[in-house]
């Protein structure tokens, strides 16, 4: 049974995770503890395990950076939240570099943590995606789009329209909604994944998205 007692972090951490790790998640907690859109430490922690099991496939890709990176990627959420307005992922670099230091990440290393969290939102549906940036950021890439996707993307996308006084739908409105953002970036994301066995995952996670708007439109209008 969880401990209501314990914090996101301390029910997400396997016990036999590297304490570098748990030291960089510490660190991020202040950025993200509070988060209710969905960018929250429960989503770091989702992201890294995703990222490190498609890293097995992997094995020049390093897996401290790829780590590190999945846990600060959301930084610039935290920081748009603050301000009220979309903070790039390359403006929080600085943000980063602070985590890295405060938890005591190897110097060398934190220039490749740089480059994943500043390239990590470049999606070629938008006209803005680079290929051949690493090993790194294709992981990080494909760790962060299939959690937006799935059962939990749904909940996910519910939670971050709620925060932003979004509607579930509004189909004969231009105002933004929930729905909305399935068509504008979740039903885009398989075709942006870069390995093969996130490929796989994102064609079954595709489908539930799929199944569930059918299914969503259907009972909105009274016919299930």
């Amino acid at each position: 049974m969880t401990d209501p007692s314990q914090s996101v972090h301390e029910r997400a951490v396997p016990h036999d995770i590297d304490p570098l790790f748990e030291s960089v998640a510490a660190e991020m907690e202040s950025w993200l503890g509070d988060d209710t859109t969905g960018h929250d430490m429960a989503h770091g922690w989702r992201v890294f395990h995703t990222a490190l099991e498609l890293a097995d496939d992997y094995p020049d890709a390093d897996r401290e950076v790829l780590g590190a990176a999945a846990l600060v990627h959301d930084i610039h959420r935290a920081m748009g939240a603050e301000s009220g307005e979309f903070v790039h992922p390359e403006d929080s670099l600085e943000a980063v570099e602070a985590v890295l230091d405060a938890a005591e990440f190897p110097v060398e290393k934190r220039d490749a943590v740089h480059h994943c969290v500043a390239l990590h939102e470049e999606y070629e549906f938008r006209g803005n995606r680079r290929d051949g940036d690493g090993i790194e950021v294709d992981l990080l890439r494909d760790a962060d789009n299939l959690d937006a996707m799935g059962a939990v993307g749904v909940a996910r996308c519910f939670v971050y329209s709620g925060a932003h006084d979004r509607p579930m739908w509004t189909p004969d409105s231009e105002e933004p909604s929930a729905i909305d953002h399935f068509h504008e970036k979740l039903l885009n994301l398989r075709e942006e994944m870069h390995t093969d066995a996130a490929r796989e995952r994102a064609a079954e996670r595709h489908a539930f998205l799929e199944t569930f708007l059918e299914r969503f439109e259907a009972e909105w209008y009274g016919r299930r």
